[in-house]
């Protein structure tokens, strides 16, 4: 109600004034009858009133039958307009028709592919995506769909374009159904961030397609690892996070997102077309609004705040439902419209079956709590994604009427409590339950473009080699509904197909082409025959487990495939837990030592872990588990340097998979924001105590500094001001006696994270003004631009991680690998002399430092980057980069490992480890 000046006057609405421009009524207090003559006004209205009264009374007055009087008519409601109530019954309509089921059809129609010029793949080995295997076959691409798949075809279209493939093998393209592209684009900053709508827990209403970027950088890059479909879903800060859309990663001509949707243009009465919605429960929604302090902030109100929106949804499926029986019922017009509200059409959606639930969930209370709502307000949903707790309850999953998929990763974990219990045996276990797993990304959490190395580490840990590709194919095909349509290489199919230039799970694996909808994404590639390959030992089997020789420091080992140690000598003896002689060691043979035949294992030496946080924190999301993070300062106190050797923590699950992934020792710098991170500390992984002897390599390793957008602070705004502080810092310690001083002497070597080619560059000046000083570049994205300065400056390289992403500003002259690019930055620097390591990014995925090394030589071209290399890469290199010839090599150099194969072949185990503390182990599963 308006007040004040504001009462005196009110505009009346065109609508019921009748004349044009504006009109203002008077107010009350200049009523029209108080410029009446009130007396005669009133006489008249007395006399009105009387005539009525004789009139009604006498029954003088007659009704025209077809003029009824007022209080002769019935009352009648007015109702809602005869459009508004058609409208509403044809929405009515659309809830009740029957679902169109999606079945594959040799005669369907993509109509993203029509007019595309037909292609030919010929001498092929297929791999369907549904576990079979198809040899020495022919694949015709038409109009966007894969038309046949036979031994000989031929019957094609005159302009098809033939490609012999020369036996390599031809899969679907793969399916990611959990990812951020498009939302969280390339390169990451703040404008192009719309993961979440985190002003409120519930969101339904919200849509991916709304912020989905067609020019994300990582289309192409992802696409360039032969994914070619992918749910885009929002962020999980949400308990209800919106509505997800499934797109093709094939940019159009239109810049169209809605063109590059899987179902774009399809006839809807012949194929459903699947909705998609994001829930998600645990950690994430408590952690983000109870630091507002407001609900939830437990789980409890988790639990309250899922049922309150479905409660309200319910109500509003039931008028609904109740407003349809009335229309359909009466063709009277109803008084209200039918009902609806935006925020809950989702909700409703749900509720009605027409969404495809995906469900971010972790720990196994959580699992239960959410399928407790689903049986409450009777939903289903679709999948659990992340779940690294489903495999401890596949009987809880099993009560849900539909099989429920487990979209999960195959082996990243610990990276907060609710991730700590995965495991990466959990596929199996749940496929060992009837439980379908599917692979995914979470990019850009892990890059999608190495989507297909998730199933790669599922088949090493388990699963068999057609389970794994299947996890990466027509399993989150199903699961999103689309299994009809992409996932897998059949007729009716569409066109989605990936030529690759290896066997798909071999380490390095990369498409040598791939087709979207028939559309071929990239150059035509030289394709000749694959390389072939002796069959890989099965894992362990031929390495028989003895546990009487645990502890064993005395022993030779002999029948060795292949010694990366020294050369290719087929025997080693230790003594003492010394290596004393390797090759031809007749004499040690003739003694008392046991002796263990290695049937072909390979011997490989300890590897390093740098760039970690190994030994300073458990769960990283949890400030209780670790040392802390040091604060931003300006102090050039020498005093003020911090050393990790006080703060490390052994014996810890992260240092225990580190250790069974063949990493036997660490170098560990401080957390910090600071650009001074502080003095590192080396220690053996296996030690249980700083205070053991051997566990403690080295206390005062190296300096450690941070320089570029990461280490920008209140205390360090710019990039200038950081290099500055650090040109000031050893200028004036070159004399002093405390770690400036060692490290601009050249004393210790000082690691500097950096990636941008411009900030390296400034490193590279202030060598030339500090000649003593010997920095170490840690990251390294764009350090391969400066690869010739680099190596006459003999400034070594850290790759963290060993394949780049452009996921920050500073990163984007990152080199993706192939197609799109032939080398990566490891074989430029390689190519210059420059000497390389390879650094740990994520705690919990350490222990594939050893893969990380093999994929730099696997595709290496022309090999220019050997076996030999890059095995150095993360053990003697790195051991030389920080120590010299110093007492830390001296002490790494007994410490080795015994692979059940090749190290680089993903089908191979770690089986057997040596350090001089501890002598022989043999190394149990991964837990």
């Amino acid at each position: 109600m308006a007040t004040g000046k504001q009462q005196q006057y009110q505009t009346i609405p065109d609508y019921e004034r009748g004349g044009s421009g504006p009109s203002l009524t008077p107010s009350s207090n200049q009523s029209w009858l108080r410029r009446a003559k009130r007396p005669a006004l009133y006489l008249f209205l007395g006399l009105v009133v009387v005539a009525l009264v004789v009139t009604v009374s006498l029954g003088f007055f007659v009704p025209h039958p077809k003029h009824p009087t007022p209080w002769q008519r019935q009352p009648v409601k007015a109702g809602i307009t005869v459009q508004a109530q058609q409208e509403g019954i044809a929405k009515c309509e659309a809830i009740q028709a029957p679902r169109v089921d999606n079945v594959p059809r040799p005669d369907r129609v993509n109509p993203r592919g029509l007019g595309v010029q037909p292609v030919l793949l010929t001498n092929a080995n297929v791999w369907d995506g549904e576990g079979g295997v198809l040899e020495q076959v022919q694949v015709l691409l038409v109009d966007g769909v894969v038309s046949n798949v036979a031994k000989s075809i031929h019957s094609y279209p005159k302009h098809t374009k033939v490609i012999d493939v020369k036996g390599h093998i031809v899969s679907p393209g793969l399916v990611d159904m959990h990812s951020h592209i498009g939302v969280d684009s390339w390169p990451g900053l703040w404008a192009t961030d719309d993961t979440n709508e985190m002003t409120s827990p519930i969101t339904p209403f919200v849509r991916s397609i709304d912020g989905f970027n067609p020019s994300d950088k990582a289309i192409r890059i992802v696409a360039s690892g032969g994914v070619t479909s992918v749910l885009v879903l929002p962020g999980s800060g949400n308990l209800i996070g919106g509505e997800a859309f499934a797109f093709k990663l094939r940019h159009v001509n239109t810049t169209s997102n809605e063109d590059m949707l899987v179902q774009a243009h399809i006839d809807q009465t012949q194929e459903r077309r699947w909705r998609y919605e994001k829930h998600a429960c645990g950690e994430n929604a408590k952690r983000v609004y109870g630091e507002l302090g407001q609900i939830p902030s437990t789980r409890l109100g988790e639990g309250f705040l899922f049922r309150k929106a479905y409660d309200q949804a319910t109500k509003l499926r039931q008028a609904q439902d109740d407003w349809c029986a009335a229309a359909q019922r009466s063709p009277a017009r109803l008084e209200s419209r039918f009902p609806e509200v935006l925020e809950l059409e989702a909700l409703v959606a749900i509720l009605r079956g027409d969404v495809r639930l995906n469900v971010h969930c972790y720990e196994t209370h959580d699992l239960e709590a959410f399928l407790r709502h689903s049986f409450e307000y009777n939903f289903t949903v679709a999948a659990f994604h992340h779940a690294l707790d489903a495999y401890r309850v596949p009987d809880i999953l099993k009560r849900a009427p539909n099989n429920i998929t487990i979209a999960t990763f195959a082996d990243h974990w610990g990276y907060k409590k609710e991730a700590f219990q995965g495991s990466p045996k959990a596929p199996r276990i749940l496929l060992d339950a009837g439980i379908p797993v599917a692979l995914k990304s979470d990019h850009p959490v892990l890059n999608s473009q190495h989507l297909l190395f998730e199933a790669a580490k599922a088949h090493h840990y388990g699963l068999t080699e057609q389970e794994a590709f299947q996890a990466v194919t027509s399993v989150p095909a199903r699961a999103m509904g689309l299994d009809h349509r992409v996932g897998s290489l059949k007729i009716g199919y569409d066109a989605d197909v990936v030529i690759w230039d290896r066997s798909p799970l071999e380490l390095g694996a990369a498409p040598l082409q791939v087709f979207v909808d028939g559309v071929p994404l990239f150059d035509e590639p030289v394709i000749e025959s694959p390389e072939q390959k002796v069959a890989a030992t099965p894992a362990t089997e031929s390495l028989v487990k003895d546990p009487s020789n645990n502890g064993v420091n005395s022993f030779v080992l002999t029948n060795i495939g292949r010694n990366f140690l020294d050369g290719d000598a087929s025997t080693i003896v230790v003594e003492q837990g010394k290596i004393v002689c390797q090759g031809e060691c007749a004499q040690a043979l003739t003694g008392d030592l046991p002796s263990i035949n290695l049937q072909g294992g390979y011997v490989v030496p300890g590897f390093v872990a740098v760039g970690s946080s190994l030994g300073l924190v458990e769960i990283s999301s949890e400030d209780s588990t670790g040392d802390g993070v040091i604060a931003a300062s300006t102090s050039q106190d020498p005093k003020q340097i911090v050393e990790a050797v006080d703060g490390i923590k052994l014996g810890t699950r992260h240092l225990e998979e580190a250790y069974k992934g063949g990493i036997l020792s660490a170098i560990t710098a401080p957390m910090s924001s600071n650009v001074v991170l502080g003095v590192s500390a080396a220690f053996k992984t296996g030690g249980s105590s700083v205070l053991t002897d051997g566990t403690l390599i080295n206390p005062h390793v190296a300096l450690h500094v941070q320089i570029g957008n990461a280490a920008k602070s209140a205390s360090f705004p710019s990039v200038s001001t950081q290099i500055q502080f650090l040109r000031r810092i050893l200028q004036e310690n070159k004399e002093a006696e405390n770690a400036y001083g060692e490290a601009a002497r050249g004393d210790i070597p000082t690691i500097v994270q950096v990636n941008g080619k411009d900030e390296i560059a400034t490193l590279l000046r202030l060598k030339q003004q500090i000649p003593s000083w010997q920095p170490v570049i840690l990251g390294g994205t764009e350090a391969y631009l400066l690869a010739e300065h680099l190596a006459k400056a003999k400034i070594p390289v850290i790759l963290s991680p060993a394949l780049c992403t452009p996921g920050d500003y500073e990163q984007q002259h990152c080199l993706t690998g192939a197609p799109l690019t032939n080398e990566t930055a490891a074989h430029v620097l390689h190519r210059h002399g420059v000497k390389i390591g390879l650094g740990v990014v994520d705690d919990g995925l350490a222990r594939n430092l050893v893969w990380d090394a093999g994929w730099l030589a696997s595709t290496s071209k022309d090999h220019q980057l050997t076996e030999d290399d890059a095995i150095r890469f993360v053990s003697t290199n790195l051991q030389e980069i920080f120590y010299g010839t110093r007492l830390g090599q001296a002490a790494l150099q007994n410490d080795f490992t015994v692979y059940s194969g090749h190290p680089f072949d993903m089908t191979s185990q770690l089986v057997l480890v040596h350090t001089q503390e501890n002598g022989l182990e043999w190394v149990s599963s991964v837990v």
